[in-house]
């Protein structure tokens, strides 16, 4: 009697045992094991590295930014871009539209030959476009209040680049920038990324019929944010001190300082501090050309 109440208890524990498995409702006794979560934080500022690499995003995806701005980009070294693969290119300025024209001028400055070395030849004299006292804030839309911008012989004749087309039988296949940085090159020829702190500076070609000059300084403070994340109070200061000569100038935009930004992606963001416009009387030592192919 007793070994058959003892079979009868065992075969209700058992059967107890075997239905919470099945649902799930164990108990754990003793140490809990830490749990993995597979869920990806967002980083924080200070986890956003200087080069502009984060290991992922709070999505998961890898995000190397200078992987982006070195996509389909070289950088000449001696005046020569060593891994050229192009052949003989022409490299060319372009004109503004003119009334109802929808093909631009171009203007023939120099060349790129089959080993990837770099000749720019600029005309003594062209033809300007406009004057200097139509530019209002340039092409770097740096300046909220164009009324700080002063000028001396603002009816002086001008043209200006701060990008060079590159062509193969008369179409364009990329353009060259000038300066110390893959990414202020990029960035300052870019409306969505002009306001961009990445450090460096980019050289553009002026020309001038006369003596002239622009002057402007104007300091703000700024509420700024990227892609709706926490926003900053920045302050932002932009200089202008352009003394030009008759013919071709040197302009040197350096952008000085940085504010990190979050950026709800993970990305890299950031916000200049200072943007310094300056005519220089040669090309800096430390610039190169940037070819970015089509």
């Amino acid at each position: 009697m007793n070994n058959k109440i003892l079979l009868m208890v065992s075969a209700f524990v058992l059967s107890t045992v075997l239905y919470c498995c099945k649902n799930g409702n164990t108990s754990h006794i003793g140490p809990k094991e830490d749990i993995v979560s597979t869920k990806i934080p967002k980083p924080l500022v200070s986890e956003i590295l200087n080069d502009g690499k984060t290991k992922s995003n709070r999505h998961g995806i890898n995000t190397d930014q200078d992987d982006w701005y070195w996509k389909n980009t070289q950088m000449s070294k001696n005046n020569i871009f060593e891994n050229w693969g192009f052949g003989q290119v022409d490299v060319v300025m372009v004109y503004r539209y003119l009334q109802n024209e929808t093909i631009p001028k171009t203007l023939k400055i120099g060349h790129i030959d089959n080993k990837g070395s770099i000749t720019i030849n600029l005309p003594k004299t062209i033809q300007t476009e406009t004057k200097l006292g139509n530019l209002q804030n340039l092409v770097f839309y740096d300046i909220q209040d164009i009324g700080k911008f002063n000028y001396t012989n603002a009816a002086s004749g001008y043209f200006g680049k701060t990008t060079l087309n590159v062509e193969q039988n008369g179409k364009v296949i990329g353009n060259l920038t000038l300066g110390n940085s893959v990414r202020t090159t990029y960035n300052l020829t870019n409306q969505s990324t002009l306001t961009m702190g990445d450090e460096g500076y980019i050289i553009s070609w002026a020309y001038l019929d006369e003596f002239a000059s622009l002057q402007g300084i104007e300091n703000t403070k700024n509420t700024v944010r990227r892609d709706g994340t926490k926003t900053i109070e920045a302050e932002n200061s932009v200089v202008y001190n352009l003394d030009f000569k008759p013919g071709w100038n040197l302009v040197k935009t350096e952008v000085i300082g940085k504010y990190d930004l979050e950026h709800e992606r993970g990305l890299n963001a950031s916000w200049f501090k200072k943007h310094v416009h300056s005519v220089v009387a040669e090309i800096p030592e430390d610039a190169a050309y940037f070819f970015r192919s089509n």
